[in-house]
């Protein structure tokens, strides 16, 4: 792989690119975490595999090694150096091998016949590298031949000259008087001081007898699964039958119930059970159904939904019991708990002191790591969603989340899908076309001169194109219908009508008279002439 063509990559896969002021410090930061994870990685290899088998690589290792070259990459991008502390590492090895003082002479005789080797073949690398021609596996076989010690205690060399570098790195942002104070560590410029981490990682991946360019391409990939941003994962079902397919659009209305009780319900008919939050403190987790709805939305997996709206896929027993079973359902609620776990660890440490009550999950800001990305993927190992790239994944996350703490706050609303489009969204209104029981009946009539009351901001804006009175009107009708008066209209806002269906939201007394009489849905009738409006309305009860 050329040198050039993967510090293309990088530069598009650095989501700080736009972070000006603070993009040094995250690479920095980043690849002082990535060698540290590196050097884990390896102390963890040498001791359970014993010295024997010392240089018999993980993926554990490789990983990291493509993570720690990947910011390499991003931090010399950040100073300005883009990838050309390749070839200030291989200029200051050549001054260094080619010295002709003490240091110079004694160099020599370590490396022997290598060191005429590297000095032949340093200048092939340095003009290649002027043109962007030079590739990685270039660089690591012409920088290895300068290696003054061997097999595993090179290892040991690599780990501990690793760690001094950073600290010449980070020396970089230390204020004046400090670096005054502290010369423990030479002043030296990133590039030259970029280039010997470099070598050091190069160095470590020759042991290992892995070529940097495979390492590279495994990074790549990676990354291409989280930021590559291509086609979305064909749905699960494509090619079944229409009867074994989830729906490709609709709508699911979220209402409460009762205190701490929410609802779901698709064309009009209840969509499993009442939940709560079964837990001690109030989370709005009753609304964590929300999630398999963005997991069918962005993933085209969801088990769970599938038994919920019987689209489980008979026709293919093997692929009913597999992918549509008891199994997977539990997978998926499992998974489900595990985002929200994380979500919830991610927001404490984001926003520590922020008193009482449940906070925002997964906002636009918040930083999955690849780790909690791969605990997802290793908890659905073995079912088709398994192929699902972690973009998905984190669009699955972010807008389920994101939907989840608009409805923990409103306690309802309607989530629309469109698996065709990968898309999610979250409007206010809850329209619930409910063959139910007759709850209540009311009455009402407004006079357009006379009549007036304070509006929702909402109302303001539906009365504006609406006009005053079909609000007011199907207001108080409604609550008449639940045996309610004029008194109550701060309490409720009318939020739109779709044909005889009409929207509501309720505070107070107002929603206290919903749930003692399981109201969830209201129905209206209209008569209007020239000066007033009349509306009868009939509150429906699913219980």
């Amino acid at each position: 792989m050329l040198i050039s063509e993967y510090a293309t990559f990088v530069a598009r896969t650095d989501m700080s690119a736009t972070k000006h002021q603070e993009r040094f410090e995250i690479a920095l930061y980043g690849l002082a975490g990535e060698v540290g994870s590196l050097v884990t990685a390896v102390k963890k290899r040498l001791l359970a595999a014993g010295r024997r088998n010392w240089n018999v690589p993980n993926d554990e290792i490789v990983e990291e090694l493509g993570d720690s070259i990947w910011y390499c990459f991003a931090l010399g991008d950040a100073a300005g150096l883009s990838a050309t502390f390749f070839a200030s590492d291989v200029r200051a090895l050549t001054a260094e091998v080619g010295a002709q003082d003490v240091r110079g002479e004694r160099i020599r005789a370590i490396l022997n016949d290598r060191a005429q080797r590297f000095l032949d073949e340093a200048p092939g690398f340095l003009d290649a590298a002027l043109v962007d021609e030079a590739t990685m596996d270039h660089y690591q076989r012409v920088a290895f031949l300068t290696s003054r010690a061997q097999a595993d205690t090179l290892v040991e060399v690599c780990l501990a000259v690793l760690q001094q570098l950073l600290a010449e790195l980070f020396r970089t942002r230390l204020p004046d008087l400090e670096k005054e104070l502290n010369q423990r560590l030479p002043d030296r410029g990133v590039d030259v001081v970029l280039g010997e981490v470099v070598w050091h990682i190069s160095a470590l991946a020759s042991l290992y007898e892995l070529k940097l360019s495979e390492i590279a391409k495994k990074n790549v990939a990676k990354l291409e699964r989280r930021f590559g941003r291509g086609s979305p994962t064909p749905l699960k079902d494509a090619g079944r039958p229409p009867a074994e397919q989830l729906p490709r659009r609709f709508e699911v209305a979220f209402v409460t119930t009762g205190r701490g009780r929410s609802r779901m319900y698709l064309d009009g008919k209840k969509l499993g059970d009442d939940l709560t939050d079964n837990a001690y403190a109030e989370d709005g987790y009753r609304f964590h159904d929300v999630m398999h709805l963005a997991l069918a939305a962005k993933l085209g997996w969801s088990p769970v939904l599938r038994k919920l709206i019987g689209r489980k896929r008979k026709g293919d027993p093997h692929t009913d019991e597999v992918e549509d079973g008891a199994r997977a359902a539990i997978v998926e609620e499992a998974v489900i708990k595990a985002i929200h776990a994380e979500g919830v660890r991610l927001a404490a440490l984001a926003i520590p002191d922020h008193g009482q009550g449940p906070i925002d999950l997964f906002t636009a800001g918040t930083d999955m790591s690849f780790g909690f990305l791969r605990r997802l993927e290793g908890l659905v190992a073995g079912l088709e969603v398994e192929s699902n790239h972690y973009w998905e994944w984190e669009d699955a996350i972010i807008s389920g989340f994101g939907i989840f703490n608009r409805l923990r706050s409103a306690g309802q609303g309607t989530v629309a899908l469109d698996l065709e489009a990968r898309a999610l969204s979250f409007s206010n209104p809850v329209f619930i076309d409910l063959k139910g029981r007759t709850a209540g009946i009311g009455l009402a009539e407004i006079r357009a001169s006379k009549d007036s009351a304070p509006l929702s901001k909402g109302e303001l804006e539906l009365a504006s194109t609406m006009g005053l009175a079909p609000i007011l009107a199907r207001k108080d009708a409604i609550l008449s219908a639940l045996g309610l008066d004029q008194s109550y209209r701060s309490e409720i806002d009318v939020e739109g009508w779709r044909g005889d269906l009409v929207a509501v939201r309720a505070i107070g007394g107002v929603r206290e008279a919903m749930w003692k009489r399981g109201v969830v849905a209201f129905r209206a009738a209209v008569l209007d002439d020239a000066d007033r409006t009349v509306v009868s309305a009939l509150a429906i009860s699913d219980s």
